[in-house]
């Protein structure tokens, strides 16, 4: 015959939690413990480099980082003040129109502009706004 499962109520709480301590939970939590230090120092290299084994060179990379940033800020402001001193006279020989205006003032009279900001004629009840507070076609024209 086949196995004869056993009575519950015979076998001791040991015996019954047994199958469970012997699980690959702990080896589970092993593993996981061991990615995240591994992980937390391969992200830390720099940081124990800089704090604990050379703290002086830490302090020279640092001043090499400054020099080098302030020699780029430098080039870059020499470029734009070439490329503004080339663009000036393009400017000067350009004739300016008298009834230029800013994009701001320009955008004061389209219809959108102008549906916001006109206040009702007096007496005039202004209409109920749908759920959107403005409809389909005021965002159409």
């Amino acid at each position: 015959m086949a196995d004869v499962p056993q009575d519950i109520s015979r076998l001791s709480p040991d015996k019954l939690v047994l199958g469970f301590s012997r699980s690959k939970i702990l080896m589970g939590i092993g593993i996981a413990v061991a990615v995240h230090v591994v992980f937390l120092l391969a992200t830390s290299v720099t940081y124990i480099r800089d704090r604990w084994i050379d703290p002086e060179g830490a302090v020279k990379r640092k001043a090499a980082q400054i020099e080098a940033r302030q020699a780029e800020e430098a080039k870059a402001a020499a470029a734009s003040e070439k490329a503004a001193a080339a663009k000036r006279p393009a400017e000067a020989a350009r004739p300016t129109a008298p009834d230029a205006r800013s994009p701001e003032e320009a955008r004061r009279d389209t219809p959108v502009m102008k549906g916001i900001t006109e206040l009702p004629k007096k007496g005039e009840i202004p209409k109920a706004p749908d759920g959107l507070g403005i409809s389909i076609d005021e965002t159409n024209r």
